[in-house]
């Protein structure tokens, strides 16, 4: 006899399946600034990494400061692309 033990993490999604009408229209056009800003930021992440690069061969470690910009370059471009794909309502 095996007894069912519930999973400790439980999940409840409750969306709202409507989409104002008028979004789909604008969106596109609210993320060129947000898509603009990534790609200035992809640039300025290509050249941290060749900073993370040479300091991770001397120094075996790459500082906080440029890890955490690294980081925030993809959090912010991953966000912007969501947003202009429809992948959130936000």
């Amino acid at each position: 006899m095996t007894m069912s033990i519930p999973y400790p993490v439980q999940l409840d999604f409750q969306a709202d399946g409507h989409i104002t009408r008028w979004r789909p229209l604008v969106q596109w056009l609210l993320a060129i600034p947000h898509l603009l800003i990534a790609n200035v930021l992809r640039s300025l992440r290509q050249v941290l990494t060749l900073i993370s690069l040479f300091t991770v061969l001397f120094t075996e470690r790459i500082p906080r400061p440029l890890f955490d910009m690294i980081a925030m370059t993809y959090r912010y471009e991953w966000r912007a692309l969501s947003y202009a794909m429809f992948l959130h309502e936000d």
